[in-house]
Order: structure tokens, then sequence, then C-alpha cells
């Protein structure tokens, strides 16, 4: 068990070890945001920058392209030939893509994508919501994670991780009040005191602390009484396992970003276009000098001002103007350091709608942006598919260890007749192996679907593989039964239409009229209206109709046939028709002379 003392002297060493990359974090952030001021002091001046943000472009449009296609976990089956063990596989996979659903995975891997490029790394941990009973992903920022060292630089698991965060004094004595008051040193309060919340994580335990006000010199006794670091809660660790995961962006013995490059260039192209700015301005306005003329003692009577039209009177001298115009070669070296950036960060033109003037075909735009971001976007692809592969096993030992034995469920989109599965985490979890892997690494959504079509037009992709692999399908199983239905009703509305184009088929006027009354008004759906056709049909058939001589109990009808009998619209013997009772037979025992002339014959 480590003492919270430990933990603060852990947290200040990483942080002091991490120190310049902290700040190289900063300065991107800051150019992210727009907060960079560019400073001008020989002319007393400070500009906000007036260029176009290549950084932001770089990253929005590089981080969009990586989590446009979203990942699929995989489990294979402990026993191939089992049904049982394929059935379990099944919901295992469909179980951990219900828990990224519950998170909103997709939306959380854009700014995980974002931290990974900008930042060099993609923290975050998982924890075990006891509201929802499922593993929450909780993204944190890279600026605030201090992992501990590892010797395998792609290894995305710490054996500990540290995190911290600010909290005012209100929330703290409101959460954690016996264990502040009195005990941590506030410091001098205001209404807007923040502290430092830190939280270590490890396989063992997890520990929440407070860090309390500096011990500064202008500190009363009373401000300054207090310890340093308090314990605000310790938690045990059930799963056994490092809850956090800390992916790093592939460099060589540092973290880097991809736009670290970039603010040098920036810094220069922005300072050069503010100054360009302020010589355009002193161009328009320019600067005024009284010249004495010789044996003159010059003044200025009236002060002109050129944006009032107000005109300048001197007396005893001449007004000379002095233009100041911007350099020749200002606008050439603005270009050349836009250039240098974008070829820095990896930022081609066509990210901001552009293309360069000697791309004339769409195919050759696409070879040069292809060639430009499709391989950083499969390596951070790549980067993601191994660090899901260990918060999925992260969030399996939770689910074993504090649910193992409950029952739970899940809903499976877009499914009408079965929205819910039930499963139990300790039967489902026989094993945490799995894959996670991209449809097709290195491209973005719309390059997948053209390269689905064109591996299916010429045979190597199954339709099976193609609908695992197709971002806008969400269930693969539940799209092949819609498939299957989908064929075999337009097969059905092809058999009708045939036999009702065939007078002499099953299908008459009014067995087609009451099938479209069933459909079009009735909002029937056409298996369920042939079926009940098909019963009033039958129905109609096994019902005799009336007798010849029974006249339909009408005067003057009597012998004649009921118009139930007649076929109608429909061909004679069509089935139109309710088919006429048998004849009616002799009544009472045969006369004996008509027996004995049988039996000797003619």
């Amino acid at each position: 068990m480590i003492t919270v003392e430990e933990i603060h002297a852990l947290y200040k060493q990483r942080r002091a070890a991490q120190g310049p990359l902290l700040d190289q974090m900063r300065k991107v952030r800051e150019l992210a945001n727009g907060d960079t001021i560019i400073p001008l002091n020989e002319l007393d001046k400070s500009a906000k920058t007036s260029v176009a943000n290549l950084l932001v472009t770089g990253l929005d449009q590089t981080s969009m392209r990586i989590a446009s296609t979203f990942p699929t976990p995989y489990f294979p089956p402990l026993a191939e030939s089992k049904d049982k063990s394929k059935e379990l596989a099944n919901t295992r996979r469909k179980a951990m893509q219900s828990m990224w659903d519950h998170n909103r995975l997709k939306i959380k891997m854009r700014r995980r994508a974002r931290h990974l490029l900008a930042y060099s790394t993609s923290p975050v941990v998982i924890k075990p919501d006891f509201k929802t009973m499922m593993p929450v992903w909780s993204i944190r920022n890279p600026l605030d994670t201090f992992p501990a060292p590892t010797e395998d630089p792609d290894n995305p698991v710490p054996l500990d991780c540290i995190f911290t965060y600010r909290k005012p004094l209100k929330w703290l004595l409101h959460n954690y009040g016996p264990a502040v008051d009195g005990r941590l040193r506030l410091g001098r309060i205001s209404s807007d005191t923040m502290y430092t919340i830190i939280e270590y994580t490890c396989a063992n335990e997890v520990v929440v602390c407070a860090i309390g006000a500096e011990d500064e010199e202008g500190l009363d006794a009373v401000e300054r009484w207090g310890a340093s670091v308090v314990e605000l809660e310790r938690i045990v660790n059930r799963a056994e396992i490092p809850l956090a995961v800390i992916p790093q962006r592939i460099t060589l013995d540092k973290p880097r970003g991809q736009f670290d490059g970039l603010l040098g260039m920036y810094y220069t192209r922005a300072r050069l276009q503010a100054l360009t700015e302020i010589a355009i301005e002193r161009g328009i306005f320019p600067d005024e000098y009284l010249i004495a003329r010789p044996g003159d003692n010059p003044e200025i009577i009236q002060i002109a001002d050129g944006k009032t039209g107000q005109l300048g009177v001197v007396k005893g001298g001449d007004i000379q103007q002095l233009n100041t115009a911007p350099g020749y070669k200002t606008d050439m070296a603005l270009d050349r350091l836009e250039r240098q950036e974008r070829l820095e960060g990896v930022i081609p033109a066509e990210f901001g709608g552009e293309s360069g003037t000697n791309i004339r075909t769409g195919r050759r735009g696409e070879n040069i942006l292809a060639a430009t971001v499709d391989f950083r976007v499969q390596e951070a692809q790549s980067i993601f598919e191994s660090s899901l592969v260990e918060e999925d096993k992260i969030a399996i030992a939770l689910e074993k260890a504090y649910w193992g034995n409950k029952s739970k469920s899940f809903l499976i989109q877009g499914r009408a007749n079965v929205s819910k599965v039930d499963y139990v985490p300790n039967k489902i979890w026989e094993t945490d192996f799995h894959y996670v892997s991209y449809p097709a690494s290195g491209t973005d959504v719309n390059s997948l679907i053209v390269g689905i079509g064109q591996r299916l037009g010429i045979g190597t992709m199954s339709k099976e593989s193609a609908r695992e692999v197709d971002p806008l399908i969400t269930d693969p199983e539940m799209e092949a039964d819609r498939i299957t239905a989908e064929g075999v009703e337009a097969a059905l509305l092809s058999s009708i239409q045939q036999q009702a184009a065939n007078p002499q088929g099953p299908y008459q006027p009014d067995d087609l009229a009451y099938l479209v009354k069933l459909v079009k008004e009735e909002n029937v759906s056409l298996y369920d209206a042939v079926r009940r056709t098909d019963e009033r049909a039958r129905q109609r058939q096994a019902t005799p109709a009336p007798t010849p001589e029974q006249g339909m109990g009408m005067p003057g009808m009597e012998g004649m046939l009921p118009p139930e009998a007649m076929p109608g619209l429909a061909m004679p013997g069509m089935g139109a028709e309710q088919p006429m009772p048998p004849a009616p037979g002799p009544t009472g025992p045969p006369e004996l002379g008509a027996l004995l002339s049988q039996l000797r014959g003619a």
C-alpha cells in the first residue's frame, strides 16, 4: 500500500522530468486555440496573428480521417466445431460493441485522435460505473497525465499512472469535508481558490489525494498551518490489473507531436505578416516632417489630419512626407514560409479545398493526397488497434470482478423483433483474447466504400466480409437477414405478377382485388396478405353453394343456379365459383326386384 506522501513525491518527480515536454504541449495548445500573441517590441505594438492557422487545418483533417472509420472487435470461438462456442463468441463481440456504444466511443475516438497527433499521446482510464453496471472510458488530458516509465515504448499499459485535475475549495468541502477541513493547508482562501487533485491508479488500488497551497512567505501562521497533501479516498482495485492505457505516437526516443516543428515557422510568418500590415498602414497615413528653410525659424500653425481632410498650415518651412512600403520580397517570404509549414506538418493544399497548379487530373490529386496522408492514418489506426485491445481486456476484467454472476443485458441496434440479449459476464467471458481491427487501415470512409465495391466486383471479397467492414452497417447478421428477406419478397411479388397475368392462373380478379386492398388500405405485409387471400379462397372452395332446388328462396327463381356458383369475371373451373353440392341419392332401402334383376343380368 503506497502512502500519500510517496504519491506526492512521485508526482513532483514525474512532473519535473516531463517539464520540457509539457512546455511544448502547452505551446501547441496555445497555437491550436488561437491564443498566440506575436510581440513587435521595436514598434511598440502587439498584434494578433492574421495568417491562416495551418496547424488547426492539418490537425482536424488528419484526425477526422483517422476516426472516419471505426474498428471492429473479433472474438474467435474456443472450439471452432461447436455451435455453442461460436454462439458465445458472437455474444462476446456484440456485448463489447454494446459497451462501446454506451460509452459513445465513436465520438471519443475523434478526440483521442487529436490528442495523439498534437500531444503524441492519448491517455484513457477505464473505471466501473455502478449506476449503469458497465465499464466507462474516461479520456484524460495528456497535459495532466504522468505515467510510470516503461522499457517498452510500444506497450500502452503502464504499471501505474498519476492523473491530476483542478477543483475549487467548495467542491472539496462538499465531497470530502471531513478529510480536508482542519487537515489540509488551505493558504489564502478566496472564492476562486483552486486545488490540485491527484488520482493514482495501479493494479492494486486507486488513491485520490488533494495537494494543499504552497508554503509561501506572505502567509501567516494560520494560513501556513496544515499538511501539504491529504488522502481523500482509497479504493481497492478488484480487477487486479492497471486501469490506465497510454498509447504513444511512434517516434525516435522521446514523444513528439506531428506539428511540433511548425511553431517557429508559424511565429516567423505571423510576425512578418504583422510587420507588413504596419508598413501598409504607414504608407496610407505617411509620417510628415517639418523642414526649415535657410535662415527661417519654422513654425506649425495648424496640424494636418489626412483622415478628416484638415489642411496643415506652417510658417517658415516646408512639409515633406516619408512614404514607407513593404519590401519587394515580403510576399515571396510569406509564401515560402507557408510552404515550409505545409511540408513540416504534412498539410497538403487539398485539406483547405485547394489544389496545386500543376495537378490537372483527379487521379493525380488522389495519388498525391494518398501518399501524403494514408500512411500516417494507417500508423495512427494501428496504434489505436493495439490500445483498444488492452482497454477491452480491462473492461472484461471489471465486468467479471464487479458483476461476474449478475444477469446483464444489452441492446442490439436496429433489430426490431429481438432488441435485448441477456448474459452473465462469468459465462460469456471465457477468455479475453480477441482482435481489434479497422476495416481497411490507412483509408478514410470514402476510399473504403470505393475499395469494397471494387473487391466485390472482381470477386476477391465475399458479401459477408463486405458487410462486416462497411462502417454504415452496424449489424452484419441482421443486414444479411434483411437482404435475404427482400430477395424472397421480390421473388414472391414477381410470382404473383406472373400468375395474375395468366387467365387460367390461381389469382382471379376478385382474389387480386382482395390482396391489393389488404396491402394498400389495411397496411398488411405482402406475405401476410397472400396468406389471408389463400385462406379466403380455401374457405370459399370448401363451402358448397345453395342447391338449385332452394332457388335462393325467391319466387320465380326455382331451379336456377345461385350467384355463388357462377364463375363471375374468372374463367369457368378456375376456382372462383363455389362448388355445387352433390345430387341427392335414393332414400330408403332398394327394391327387391331391382336387386334380383341385377343378379340375373339383362
